[in-house]
């Protein structure tokens, strides 16, 4: 109902929520209605990274197929990992213009949608080019996967719901590859593309009845809508529809503020490469372990099973980061919350410590028994995927209200770097050998790991000599701010 206010008469026509309990408010939707919409939203950034992936297997045969080198169809993998940079520069205002669902559902039938060009391809070109728009209408999932759980959960465990929808995405990921593998050697590479699609048409039926709107803005929107519609009175409006959206605030938010922030934030910068390493690193491993493991004479379905060793690394890394969340975000006396940004570091720091000894433990244990390997990729899971929900934890909790700037060009760079993994890494490990490739990526780990230290000890005198972040308490911070945390 209208909120009335004597001073203004444009004001009383304001459409706002009916008290704190609103039915509407996503914040008070059932528990039940809260975890499948979460459960969805989570199904469908896990559909979007197995799409990502699963293709990398067939990149040699492909590549023999049609007369190319490995090089050529590994860009199969590369474009549709470049394509989700289209997520915060195009579909993060998108959504703020139309909404989450819409863009959600966007993201999954596009990916759907281009299996089917891939599907019938009879040349590399289409391969190549149904694979980046899959990555490019992907996209869109990635940019308000995590932004739709902020908006529903509270501030306690709100962390643990952005959580799942990375260990979601990373978890997609690895599951592709192994996927791929099993539906290439019995069917062949086509119905890689097919399986997708049914896997996705599944999600969107599911989503039909567990999906729903959950920006309050657009929810205030229409209710405002609905209202002019039944009153015949133009004058109701929502809040968002008074101040409006231009296109000069769009590009301000989204190009040029994450550009200047980029360019001149130290915490944004280091945490943006020390990701970017550790987004690739995961990426190139799809590759790596299995051409390791068919090094000891494993078939190619079955060398793809250690993936699952990192997949239950991932999960693992989910369950310590949201054990360390229930632990130290905990309510104040009077129900208050107080947590700095540096007390999200712990988990990471430790997944610092332990991804260069992983990745130099599995290189050098090629010629060890098969298990201590596997084992190794656990541990590579486990720390990948701390440093990986921790990192994009802390962006947010530091920069606060300009947390989609920051986060924007974050995973706008994250993506394009990350891509080239696919393309440049079999020529590295090819060349140097599983175990000095993992020693020169440990290298890289290692010179990285003080960064989470240093942020943990110093982080607050950084945070002061910026001017895009505020030494507000990130617990007040409001579903709106996180939106673009698309992880």
């Amino acid at each position: 109902m209208p909120d009335k206010n004597e001073d203004s008469h444009d004001d009383s026509f304001i459409v706002s929520w009916d008290g704190e309990k609103d039915a509407q408010d996503p914040f008070n939707w059932p528990t039940v209605k809260k975890f499948a919409f979460t459960i969805t939203g989570c199904l469908i950034v896990f559909a979007v990274a197995f799409a990502s992936s699963n293709f990398g297997p067939a990149t040699p045969v492909i590549a023999n197929q049609y007369g190319v080198s490995t090089e050529v169809a590994n860009l199969s993998v590369a474009l549709f990992v470049a394509g989700f940079a289209a997520g915060p520069l195009f579909f993060a205002p998108f959504s703020q213009i139309y909404g989450h669902a819409v863009t959600l559902l966007i993201g999954i039938i596009g990916c759907a949608i281009f299996q089917i060009p891939l599907g019938v391809a009879q040349n590399i070109e289409t391969v190549l080019v149904s694979r980046a728009l899959m990555g490019l209408t992907g996209s869109a999932v990635l940019a308000v996967g995590s932004g739709m759980l902020a908006e529903v959960w509270g501030t306690s465990t709100r962390a643990m719901a952005i959580g799942l929808s990375a260990t979601s995405l990373n978890m997609g990921s690895i599951v592709g590859p192994i996927a791929g593998n099993f539906v290439l050697s019995r069917y062949g590479w086509r119905w890689i593309g097919w399986v997708t699609l049914l896997v996705c048409v599944a999600i969107c039926l599911l989503s039909i009845f567990t999906v729903r709107e959950s920006s309050r803005q657009k929810i205030l929107e229409r209710r405002a809508g609905a209202l002019r519609r039944a009153m015949r009175d133009t004058r109701y409006h929502a809040l968002s529809e008074k101040s409006g959206i231009t296109f000069g605030a769009l590009v301000q938010r989204y190009f040029k503020v994450p550009l200047q922030m980029i360019s001149r934030e130290p915490i944004l910068i280091i945490l943006t490469a020390y990701l970017t390493l550790v987004y690739g690193t995961l990426y190139l491993s799809y590759q790596m372990l299995p051409y390791a493991f068919q090094h000891r004479g494993w078939s190619g379905p079955m060398s793809s099973l250690p993936s699952i060793s990192t997949l239950l690394g991932a999960f693992s890394a989910w369950l310590v980061s949201s054990a360390h969340n229930i632990l130290y975000y905990q309510p104040k006396k009077g129900g208050a919350f107080s947590l700095v940004p540096e007390t999200r570091l712990p988990p990471m720091i430790l997944g610092g410590c332990i991804l260069p000894v992983a990745l130099i433990w599995f290189g050098w244990s090629m010629k060890t028994h098969w298990f201590a390997q596997v084992l190794s990729c656990y541990f590579l899971g486990l720390s990948l995927q701390l440093i990986f929900i921790t990192g994009v934890i802390y962006i947010i909790d530091v920069y606060l209200a300009n947390a989609n700037s920051a986060i924007s060009i974050h995973v706008s760079i994250r993506s394009l770097v990350s891509a080239s993994f696919s393309i440049w890494g079999p020529l590295l490990y090819t060349s140097l050998g599983i175990e000095w490739t993992s020693t020169l990526l440990a290298g890289l780990a290692a010179v990285l790991l003080p960064s989470p230290i240093i942020f943990y000890y110093w982080g607050a005198r950084i945070r002061s000599w910026s001017r895009f972040t505020t030494m507000t308490d990130p617990s007040i911070l409001s579903a709106s701010v996180m939106e673009r945390a698309h992880v």
